[in-house]
């Protein structure tokens, strides 16, 4: 334990009760306590094993937005909260997907700032915190969003569902039904825009078919393509509908950026 000239008090980072007792007793004394901060659970906010927090008092009610060092499991943790229901509270990473609730009577602290590797320190009430707490959060939600509408155990169901749907608007007789696809939108056909929206997601039911892990996205997808290819050339075979070079492309397209959509999500979440 490290006292220094400001008042700052400097304890290791651990889930240890003696730990947890030493917080509360120096910030009861007045004293900004300082933690390394381990992890990447906070990420991009705060740099685990780079950074370290500083962690105040709860003088007040607790807001939504707050990061805060609480007890969860035998563990200290430190999320933000993004919940409050009454004496519960929801807590969660802003680089997690998981969340935590906990009682009030868990929280420890709140964090008051984040101290940089060379020193400058980022008060945690400021505005440019609170937004980029706000912009992080939200990317949070949107992405547990997707990631819960297309989890492992809904696309057993999901893919079905989506490749009946995907078929019905490749095969049925749209024109017949007085829908326009010929209007333009930004300078490109409608139908070119439909046609690639709905193989965006085609990618993400075929890839659970290919469980080998190398090349795996290589051959998720060639097999889209294939069923791009497959839906035009059988549109060739109808007759009122019509093979379409453009329709292709479009097809093609649509499953190109829905693959890159997984690599990305995969890289983040690495």
């Amino acid at each position: 334990m490290d006292v220094l000239h400001n008042h700052i008090i400097t304890l290791p980072n651990s889930a240890d009760s003696f730990i947890v007792d030493e917080i509360r007793d120096r910030l009861a004394q007045g004293h900004t306590v300082r933690i390394a901060f381990g992890g990447e659970s906070m990420l991009p906010l705060i740099r685990g094993t780079h950074d370290k927090i500083e962690l105040s008092p709860v003088v007040g009610p607790l807001r939504k937005g707050d990061v805060c060092l609480f007890l969860y499991q035998g563990r200290c943790v430190v999320h933000r909260l993004i919940s409050i229901k009454g004496e519960n509270l929801v807590f969660r990473g802003d680089n997690c997907a998981r969340k935590e609730r906990v009682a009030r009577t868990d929280v420890v602290a709140r964090l008051s700032g984040v101290v940089r590797p060379d020193g400058n320190t980022v008060e945690c009430d400021s505005f440019k915190w609170r937004s980029l707490s706000m912009a992080v959060a939200v990317r949070r939600t949107v992405a547990n969003t997707i990631s819960g509408i297309f989890s492992r155990r809904r696309r057993q169901w999901e893919r079905w569902v989506y490749f009946a749907v995907l078929l019905t608007l490749m095969w049925a007789p749209v024109g017949l039904l007085g829908v326009p696809l010929d209007n333009f939108i930004f300078g490109l056909r409608a139908d070119h825009l439909l046609h690639a929206s709905v193989y965006i997601p085609c990618a993400i039911f075929v890839m659970d078919f290919f469980r080998m892990s190398r090349y795996k996205m290589f051959y998720t997808w060639l097999a889209s393509l294939s069923i791009g290819l497959f839906t035009e050339l059988v549109q060739y075979l109808l007759p009122y509908r019509g093979f379409d070079v453009n329709d292709l492309v479009a097809n093609s397209f649509g499953v190109t950026l829905g693959v890159v959509v997984i690599l990305v999500a995969k890289r983040n979440r690495r």
